[in-house]
C-alpha cells in the first residue's frame, strides 16, 4: 500500500524541495551576473567619466593655448602705440588681383582689431580683379594719389618704385608681402611679415587665424580670388600647402560651389584686353625694379593659346620702347604666358638691345629664341624666376 504523506504547511515534499533548491541556485547565479554587470557598468562609467574628463581637460588646455597664442600675436600691436588718423592699405601700382584682395582683407582685419583702416588702389583694376570684386559684392577701393603724411600699410610689395607717390613722407605701419625684401625702409617700428607663399592673401589668412578672427563672406571671396590668381589655380610652382589650406578654409566661409569653375571665369576675364591699347595691356600687370645701378620693368600679359601669345609678344615688342622711355627705365621686358590645362609656356620679350643682352645671359640657356621672344617651357614666374634671373645678371655685371 502506497501512502502519500502530505507535508505540513511550509515544509515542501521531496519534489518540492528539489525544485526550490534548483530555484535558489538559479537565483543566486542571476544575482552573481547582476553583480558582475553592475561592477562592469560602474567600471565602464568610471573609465568613461575619466575619458571625458580627460578629453575635456585636453580641450580646455588646447583652448587655453589658443587664447595664449592669440594674446601673444595681438601683443605685437602694442608696439604701434596710438595711431592718429586713418590707416590706408595699398598694394602696388598696376594692381593685380592679389594686391586688390589683400588690401581689402588687411583693412578688414585691422578694423576688427579696432583700427580705422581702409583699402585703396594706385591705379585702374584689370578685368579679372573687377570680376572678383563683382562676385564678392565689394565696391572698387578708392584711388590714392599721394601718401605723404598718411599712415600706410603695404601689401604685396615693398618697393618705392612700385608704391604710392609720397610714400617716403608717410608713416609705414606694416608691410605684408610674399616677394623678396625691397627698398622701403622706415625709422619707426613696424610689423613686417614676408613669407615665400603663393599669395599675399594666404599670409593674411594666417594672420586672421593668429588673431582669432574670421573674415566675412565678401572678404573671404576676395581672398580666394587673390590666391587663385597668383597661383594660377594652384598650377604655378609658387603654390604651397599653406595656399591650399587657405583656399579650403576660406571657402567654408565664402561657399563658392565650384572653385575650378570660378577660376575659369576669372581666367576668361583676365584674357580679355577688349578696349585696351597695346601700351595699356603692357601696363595692366606691370612692376618696376632696380639692380646693379639700372632700373628695369616687367609687364605680364596672358594668352590662351600660342598663336595669340606670339601675336601679343610682337605687339609688346613694338609698344615697350615708348613705355620704357615714358617710365624712365633703362630696360623693359614683357612676359606673355599661357598656363592652363596642359599648356605651360612663357614668351619673354626684350624691349631693346640692352634688354636683349641681359636676357641672353639670364635665361638664354633655358629657352629658345624665336626672333622676337625667349620661349621658356614650362611657364616662368615673374616673381620666383624672371626677376631673380635678371637681377643676378645686373648685379654681377653692374652698369655705369
Amino acid at each position: 500500500m502506497h501512502v502519500n504523506i502530505i507535508p505540513e504547511k511550509g515544509l515542501p515534499s521531496a519534489a518540492w524541495a528539489g525544485e526550490s533548491y534548483k530555484g535558489d541556485i538559479k537565483m543566486n547565479q542571476n544575482r552573481k551576473w547582476i553583480t558582475y554587470v553592475c561592477v562592469l557598468l560602474l567600471v565602464a562609467a568610471s573609465l568613461a567619466g575619466g575619458f571625458f574628463l580627460g578629453k575635456n581637460s585636453v580641450n580646455q588646455q588646447v583652448q587655453k593655448e589658443k587664447e595664449f597664442n592669440i594674446m601673444l600675436n595681438r601683443s605685437k600691436l602694442d608696439g604701434l602705440k596710438d595711431i592718429e588718423g586713418t590707416i590706408y592699405v595699398t598694394g602696388h601700382k598696376s594692381p593685380d588681383s592679389d594686391t586688390v584682395g589683400s588690401s581689402i582683407a588687411c583693412a578688414y582685419l585691422m578694423r576688427q582689431l579696432g583700427y580705422d583702416a581702409v583699402p585703396v588702389v594706385l591705379g585702374p583694376l584689370n578685368h579679372e580683379s573687377e570680376f572678383i570684386l563683382k562676385s564678392a559684392g565689394i565696391k572698387t577701393p578708392e584711388l590714392l594719389e599721394d601718401a605723404s603724411g598718411l599712415n600706410m600699410i603695404l601689401v604685396d610689395h615693398s618697393e618705392y618704385t612700385q608704391s604710392a607717390e609720397g610714400l617716403k613722407d608717410a608713416r609705414i605701419i606694416s608691410i605684408i608681402d610674399h616677394h623678396a625684401d625691397g627698398a622701403v625702409t622706415t625709422g619707426s617700428q613696424l610689423i613686417y611679415d614676408a613669407r615665400p607663399l603663393g599669395s599675399t592673401a594666404t599670409i593674411l589668412w594666417i594672420r586672421f587665424r593668429n588673431y582669432g578672427i574670421e573674415p566675412d563672406q565678401q572678404t573671404a571671396t576676395a581672398m580666394i580670388g587673390s590666391i587663385l590668381s597668383d597661383t594660377k589655380n594652384m598650377q604655378s610652382d609658387t603654390a604651397t600647402n599653406a595656399d591650399r589650406e587657405a583656399l579650403k578654409a576660406l571657402n567654408e566661409i565664402a561657399k563658392i560651389p565650384d572653385l575650378d569653375a570660378f577660376y575659369q571665369e576669372m581666367y576668361k576675364a583676365l584674357l580679355s584686353y577688349e578696349g585696351m591699347s597695346d601700351e595699356e595691356i603692357f601696363f595692366s600687370d606691370y612692376k618696376e625694379y632696380e639692380a646693379g645701378g639700372k632700373k628695369y620693368s616687367i609687364g605680364c600679359v596672358n594668352a590662351y593659346d600660342e598663336e595669340t601669345a606670339k601675336d601679343l609678344a610682337e605687339r609688346m615688342k613694338k609698344a615697350m620702347p615708348a613705355a620704357k622711355e615714358k617710365q624712365g627705365m633703362d630696360m623693359a621686358f614683357a612676359a606673355v604666358s599661357i598656363l592652363h590645362d596642359d599648356l605651360s609656356v612663357t614668351y619673354v620679350v626684350p624691349a631693346d638691345g640692352a634688354s636683349d643682352e641681359v636676357l641672353q645671359l639670364a635665361i638664354g640657356s633655358e629657352s629658345e629664341f624665336d626672333g622676337t621672344s625667349y620661349v621658356v617651357r614650362p611657364y616662368m614666374s615673374r616673381k620666383a624666376a624672371l626677376v631673380p634671373a635678371v637681377t643676378d645678371i645686373l648685379e654681377a655685371y653692374p652698369q655705369e
